[in-house]
């Protein structure tokens, strides 16, 4: 009951920040919109400084977006407006666990008869995820629920979530704040309180801080605490990586080459159970919907308390379809001969509203 009331006492401050932090910041950013001289002016004249500011501003956020979007994360598509559903093929060779191959079917579907604020997402689609090279362990069951959005704002969005499983419901609450803080940073906050029949409650926080480099860097720094009241105190997991984007003149499919380091452990055994380096190159092939991955990583691995850590060589290889309506391919409608990708909802709204 003690370690219930611990996971109830994590998960407050998320959803005071909710309910306050953002009605004061969007009360500020009004009022400082409307101020104005006593001629009718605006107080002060914007110059290239605030011209500068805007555009590192901008530049973080639309490059962390491209990049979420480009590796399928997890949280960046759950709050996309369009169903998408990922078809995963991963192989893995490791020196410890030798080879595993698994074929997994990942994506949300926006039910719109339903509610437009609710969405059917399947196979552990929690909208959680980590960094490069975090997911060795990420073997979760096949799982389907439903997330209902409750309230978005500027900043934050809160959902309430119902993980369906053979054994019964998941209930739970998430909460997500992000956005620009300096000139070329950017972050974001998640944490969710779920409760199962087996595990009890438990809460998972996960904050990252990214910096544009440039126009086609990206650094990340990624940490996550799983705690509960079946986890060995507090599960924890962070890392850093760099992003580069890439795209070469003879092709039109962009590649990334990402470079990282992790480290994760729990606090009641007192173990870190393991310290990776690695890299990871990811591109689009031939189509827009089609992506290729591999992932070279040597890991300080120590699984057990009573034995000697170990250093071994895991290999993943990973290719993905998306089937995302936007990445779609159809047949000109003149001649029947050419292929044209479909373009976006969001490309459609813009050029109707600029008519």
């Amino acid at each position: 009951m003690r370690t219930a009331l611990t996971v109830l006492l994590l998960a407050l401050p998320s959803l005071a920040a909710y309910a306050q932090g953002d009605d004061s910041a969007s009360r500020g950013a009004s009022a400082e919109q409307h101020k104005t001289a006593p001629d009718g002016e605006e107080e002060s004249t914007v110059t290239w400084v605030d011209d500068s500011h805007a555009y590192a501003t901008d530049r973080t956020q639309a490059l962390t977006e491209w990049m979420d979007s480009f590796f399928g994360d997890p949280i960046y598509e759950l709050e996309k407006p369009e169903s998408l559903v990922r078809l995963e093929w991963r192989n893995t060779w490791d020196e410890q666990d030798d080879y595993k191959s698994r074929l997994r079917l990942r994506g949300k579907v926006n039910l719109p008869a339903l509610s437009k604020r609710l969405d059917l997402v399947f196979s552990g689609e929690d909208g959680e995820t980590l960094a490069d090279g975090q997911n060795e362990n990420d073997d979760r069951d096949g799982t389907a629920g439903f997330i209902f959005n409750v309230n978005e704002r500027a900043r934050s969005r809160l959902d309430l979530t119902l993980g369906l499983k053979w054994l019964g419901v998941q209930p739970g609450i998430r909460y997500r704040n992000q956005g620009p803080i300096a000139q070329d940073w950017g972050y974001r906050f998640t944490q969710r309180l779920e409760w199962e029949n087996d595990e009890g409650f438990y809460t998972t926080g996960q904050f990252n801080l990214d910096h544009a480099l440039s126009d086609d860097q990206l650094l990340r720094w990624s940490s996550r605490v799983i705690y509960g009241e079946e986890t060995l105190g507090a599960e924890w997991t962070t890392g850093l990586s760099m992003r580069q984007k890439f795209e070469t003149p003879y092709s039109h499919d962009p590649f990334v080459i990402s470079y990282f380091t992790n480290a994760n452990g729990v606090t009641d055994a007192s173990r870190l159970e393991n310290v990776s380096f690695g890299m990871l190159f990811r591109r689009q092939l031939f189509r827009p919907y089609f992506f290729a991955e591999l992932e070279p990583s040597y890991n300080f691995r120590k699984r057990e308390e009573d034995t000697n850590r170990s250093g071994v060589w895991n290999i993943v290889l990973r290719f993905e379809i998306l089937f995302e309506r936007q990445r779609r391919i159809v047949r000109d409608g003149e001649d029947g001969s050419s292929a044209q990708p479909v373009p976006s909802s969001d490309a459609f709204d813009n050029s109707t509203d600029q008519q």
